[in-house]
C-alpha cells in the first residue's frame, strides 16, 4: 500500500509510529551481506543485510552487529549517514530502531530510515561514527 503524504516530514511521523510493527530482516548463514567492515575492535563486525527503497521515498538500511569479544558493544544508529559522493548529498536518519547494542557473543539487527536519494543513485556510501570507517558503493534495491 503506497503512502501519499504532503511532506517528508509527514512519511517520516507515519514512519515513527509504524516503528514499533517493523520487525528486523534476520540474513541466513546462507544470505551474504551487501556489505561489511570491521572498526577499531577486531571482534566487532557490521553487516549490512539490506539498502532499499521504501514507501514514503525513503531509504531504509538494516545491518546486523556481531560481538565476538568479552564486553558489550554500541553503537548509536541515530550517528549513521548516507554519503552521495555525486549527488553531493549527506542523509541523517528519521528514524531508528530502540538499540543497536550488542552482549559480548551475540549478534543484534538494527535498522535506519533516511529521506531517499534520487532514483538514479544506485550506489551509496555509510559513515559510523563509532571508529569504524567509511563503506563505499553499497548497492541500493539489492534485496
Amino acid at each position: 500500500m503506497a503512502m501519499k503524504t504532503s511532506s517528508a516530514f509527514e512519511g517520516f511521523a507515519m514512519l515513527a509510529g509504524m516503528a514499533g510493527l517493523m520487525a528486523a530482516t534476520v540474513a541466513t548463514a546462507q544470505d551474504k551481506p551487501l556489505a561489511s567492515i570491521k572498526g577499531a575492535d577486531p571482534d566487532v563486525r557490521i553487516d549490512i543485510t539490506s539498502l532499499k527503497r521504501t514507501e514514503a521515498e525513503t531509504l531504509t538500511l538494516r545491518l546486523q552487529v556481531t560481538n565476538n569479544g568479552n564486553s558489550s558493544y554500541s553503537m548509536v544508529a541515530d550517528n549513521i549517514r548516507l554519503i552521495d559522493l555525486a549527488g553531493r548529498r549527506s542523509y541523517t536518519p528519521g528514524v531508528t530502531g530502540p538499540s543497536c547494542s550488542t552482549q559480548a557473543g551475540k549478534t543484534s539487527s538494527c535498522y535506519a530510515i533516511f529521506g531517499a536519494p534520487p532514483a538514479t543513485t544506485k550506489t551509496i556510501n555509510i559513515q559510523f561514527y563509532e571508529k569504524v570507517d567509511l563503506i563505499s558503493g553499497v548497492p541500493i534495491d539489492v534485496r
